[in-house]
């Protein structure tokens, strides 16, 4: 099993990485001094295990994507993770407050 959506809620293998997900947000519109900030978490308010941050938006979709290194962070388990917009560095909203990102045994 290779990457997978539901929604806002995302599915993959462990030690998968290098593919890009697209992720469309909606009810705003995103220029080119925007970006998105992705926080994983271990669970809603929980610790943050991998930030990373998309200035690359075009269509109003980021393309979601982890290094090795990245997803050597996420073991087996379901994790929460939420969008922040940002303009020129600055906090604007948050775009998505909490989804899953689930990742499998290979097994």
């Amino acid at each position: 099993m290779a990457w997978s959506a539901s929604g806002s809620n995302l599915q993959m293998c462990e030690g998968d990485y290098g593919v890009a997900i697209p992720i469309t947000v909606k009810g705003v519109t995103l220029d080119a001094l925007d970006s998105v900030k992705v926080t994983i978490k271990t669970e809603k308010n929980g610790a943050t295990v991998l930030e990373k941050t998309y200035s690359n938006v075009s269509n109003n979709t980021v393309n979601f994507s982890l290094t090795a290194a990245e997803t050597a962070k996420l073991s087996v388990g379901t994790y929460i993770y939420v969008l922040d917009w940002y303009r020129s560095g600055t906090f604007l909203y948050n775009i998505l407050p909490a989804a899953t990102l689930k990742v499998v045994d290979k097994g």
